[in-house]
């Protein structure tokens, strides 16, 4: 399984993106990358466009039968989820991902019902919590003695879906091609907070980055006051 990572890739692309693969370390932390908000949606064959999901952002390590959950803040989740860290720690493997976790009202993402579980730090308390949550994965950046950051998103999404096994609570963040503009009309249709666009042949990289680009759904009016 150590050289799958490799394989994917060269099956997908050639020798020349796999050899920016190199084995090294695992890190004990990487940063996540953040998106730019934009304004006008835009359709390119080399974007995809995700949904944008109100949640908590989380990064997943797993180095052995070692789990930890991280915050965007490095705070320590494990406790908080502890239903997502006995998902991670079934997973093949040594990796990090990144995604988002979240719970639902109805068919819409509620940051207000996941605040009830993000005040829970005692993991007995959280196990009795009757609201339930998901992770959703959306990138991978290391895996298997392999730093993937330095390869495409489209790359990384490959082994993604190939080395992780997606089962509730862990969701694949599903996207679609091209038709950014119609999709965010959906989305805001569909009541959802808004959508991600992203660069297939962008890195990751741990900071803001206009290779990922976020639109909000704006469903309040704004006024000017005089005074």
């Amino acid at each position: 399984m150590m050289s799958d990572v490799k394989k994917i890739i060269e099956k997908a692309n050639g020798k020349e993106e796999s050899s920016k693969l190199k084995k090294t370390k695992q890190p004990a932390w990487i940063k996540p990358m953040l998106a730019t908000l934009a304004h006008e949606p835009f359709s390119n064959k080399n974007w995809i466009y995700e949904r944008k999901l109100d949640g908590e952002r989380c990064v997943v390590i797993k180095k052995g039968n070692a789990v930890k959950l991280f915050s965007r803040n490095k705070k320590n989740l494990n406790d908080t989820y502890p239903e997502l860290h006995k998902a991670f720690k079934k997973q093949y493997g040594s990796f990090i991902v990144d995604g988002e976790i979240v719970a639902f009202d109805g068919k819409i993402t509620s940051f207000q019902k996941l605040q009830e579980r993000m005040q829970i730090k005692n993991r007995e308390e959280a196990k009795k919590s009757m609201v339930k949550v998901y992770y959703y994965v959306f990138d991978i950046m290391f895996a298997h003695g392999y730093d993937l950051r330095k390869i495409t998103l489209k790359n990384r999404k490959r082994v993604l879906k190939k080395l992780i096994k997606f089962d509730d609570p862990m969701r694949f963040t599903v996207h679609k091609n091209e038709k950014g503009e119609k999709y965010y009309k959906e989305a805001c249709r569909k009541g959802w907070e808004g959508l991600i666009a992203k660069d297939v042949n962008g890195t990751y990289v741990s900071s803001r980055s206009k290779k990922w680009l976020k639109f909000k759904c704006v469903n309040q009016q704004e006024f000017i006051i005089g005074g």
